[in-house]
């Protein structure tokens, strides 16, 4: 049936931007004051690609009990795991901590989706995603990773609506690790890289879009 909402959970460690990334999606700007923990957020269905209404929920270890975030997990349908592109220790606790934490011991047809979200890109010239890949080749409910800059507002609204499409449209992974095999989905996901990295839109990749499109 049509989910009626769409409630979205950030995580990851402290300081890699989980508030920041809420308040440049409300804001659109970097917010130079940050609290620990930004209120949930309600984004009305009229604005949401969609037309679903989708909350958006921070989690801070120092404001919030495990009881609370146990809760808030369990309330969730999309997680974003937000990692510091720049520390590499905060992308092992995805696989060492957070990811077990969401989805450990569930069945693979009930796991919660996982959206990977590298922050602070603008501090960083390569890409995480040599780090990334083996991560979601071992985690299948891991549906995409974004990276983005709260500061730059690059990529925010498009981590967002990434979150968004992984309930209500989610996608089989694109390693079938039993089939030894890439699903459909990857020739798709490759040809939406594409589409993002064709900035000027005329289908073929100037020498700069390729540079992009090797980036992402």
């Amino acid at each position: 049936g049509m989910r009626r909402d769409v409630r979205i959970l950030l995580l990851g460690e402290a300081q890699v931007g989980k508030t920041s990334l809420i308040m440049a999606l409300v804001g659109e700007e970097f917010p130079e004051e940050v609290p620990p923990r930004a209120e949930e957020i309600i984004i009305p269905a009229d604005v949401t690609p969609e037309k679903i209404p989708t909350h958006i929920v921070d989690y801070s270890e120092a404001e919030q009990t495990d009881e609370e975030l146990q809760e808030e997990i369990s309330k969730a349908n999309v997680v974003c795991m937000v990692y510091d592109v720049t520390q590499e220790a905060t992308i092992d606790k995805i696989r060492t901590k957070w990811i077990p934490m969401v989805n450990g011991g569930i069945e693979r047809c009930a796991r919660i989706p996982i959206i990977l979200v590298g922050n602070k890109s603008d501090l960083h010239t390569g890409s995480s995603m040599e780090t990334i890949l083996p991560i979601m080749n071992q985690f299948s409910e891991i549906e995409t990773c974004v990276e983005c800059s709260a500061k730059n507002l690059k990529n925010i609204s498009e981590l967002f609506y990434y979150a968004q499409k992984a309930v209500l449209h989610p996608t089989a992974p694109l390693y079938d690790p039993e089939e030894k095999q890439l699903r459909p989905a990857c020739a798709q996901a490759l040809t939406r890289i594409f589409t993002m990295s064709d900035q000027d839109n005329n289908q073929i990749l100037s020498d700069e879009e390729l540079n992009y499109f090797q980036v992402v």
